[in-house]
């Protein structure tokens, strides 16, 4: 099993983000890591065989370096209180460039924090204006150095591609920015603009009229990076809790907006952080049917190394998705040869 847990509080929203994340809810924080607790006690201890077992944790947001040690103290304590973490349990923790401290990476690493993947998303500053970014391109190295420092032995970063400033000279520059620094992993995403977000009240619409999706993997792999997703990409380290997401495993969320499933059930907590504070226990489910989870398996198998079980699939369409060459065949796995088009075969395979 693993576990995720949202840390909702943010300085600043970013251009892009349209996360469960806030600005102006820091007075809250304090009751939200008691109500936390109550949720992580009731999640660990509900419907399993006690202790459950978990295999990876991941701390995401919002801005997780926003809270300071003292308040991971308090939920370890009551992770390690419901559940066994397994010895090589993996542990992440999100944080952005400006909040980080080598003091705030020590506190973490002496928790059990083995990882932290940093929002990074450009080395530019013109773009990370554009997006919205609080951080500046000087502190990029130093968060990583910090990092690095602590003794934290993985860290990963994530970058933003596909904006107005990008051309395929500045993409292959951001990677090469990228392979300099002491990281072991990558996350590229290509830039959504989601209604709701501020980049939607300026544009409806991405203004790139092109995408850099191949300049980005290119650079990628010309600098030992190895895709193993859609986004994701390996320099000696692929992350445990993405590929049991990919892998359909199941579940546990915990924190305001954190989604989990336990068998066919999707579990979901309250959104706003005053409601969540008040009923931290209390949930909304959506069941899913045999179709809804033999949809999942396909669209999240195809996107990944992972592929799907061929017992789910038509035969006819895995032997015309081979014979295109579109799929190639691991034991008993269909794998997508390209993971972009992973959604475009999913959904031909419905």
């Amino acid at each position: 099993m693993i576990l995720y847990i949202h840390i909702p509080f943010c300085t600043s929203k970013c251009g892009y983000c349209a996360f469960n994340s806030y600005t102006d809810h820091d007075d809250f924080k304090e009751a939200y890591i008691h109500a936390l607790c109550e949720d992580l006690k009731h999640s660990l201890l509900q419907n399993f065989q006690n202790p459950i077992r978990i295999t990876s944790i991941f701390f995401g947001g919002g801005t997780p370096n926003t809270l300071p040690v003292k308040s991971y103290e308090k939920i370890f304590e009551c992770i390690h209180k419901y559940c066994y973490l397994y010895p090589n349990c993996e542990i992440t923790a999100e944080a952005n460039p400006d909040l980080i401290s080598q003091e705030w990476c020590v506190g973490m690493k002496h928790l059990g924090v083995g990882r932290i993947s940093v929002g990074v998303q450009s080395f530019f500053a013109d773009k990370l204006l554009f997006l919205q970014r609080e951080h500046k391109q000087n502190q990029i190295s130093y968060a990583i150095e910090s990092i690095y420092q602590s003794g934290i032995e993985n860290t990963s970063i994530d970058l933003i591609y596909d904006t107005p400033q990008d051309s395929k000279k500045r993409i292959f520059t951001e990677i090469e920015n990228a392979s300099k620094l002491p990281i072991n992993h990558l996350s590229a995403y290509s830039l959504s603009i989601e209604k709701g977000t501020k980049l939607a009240k300026i544009t409806t619409q991405n203004p790139q009229n092109q995408s850099y999706c191949q300049e980005a993997r290119d650079a990628l792999r010309h600098y030992g990076f190895s895709q193993y997703e859609v986004s994701n990409y390996a320099r000696g380290y692929k992350v445990a809790h993405n590929l049991a997401y990919w892998n359909a495993q199941e579940y546990i969320g915990c924190g305001a907006g954190a989604v989990g499933r336990i068998g066919d059930r999707r579990i979901y907590s309250h959104s706003s952080i005053p409601s969540y504070i008040k009923t931290p226990t209390e949930k909304r489910y959506e069941f899913l049917s045999k179709q809804d989870l033999r949809m999942e398996n396909i669209f999240l198998g195809l996107r990944c190394e992972i592929g799907v079980d061929v017992d789910l699939l038509d035969e006819k369409k895995i032997t015309a998705l081979i014979e295109e060459n579109k799929c190639h065949l691991v034991g008993n796995k269909l794998v997508a040869n390209d993971y972009f088009l992973a959604d475009e075969i999913a959904l031909w395979l419905m």
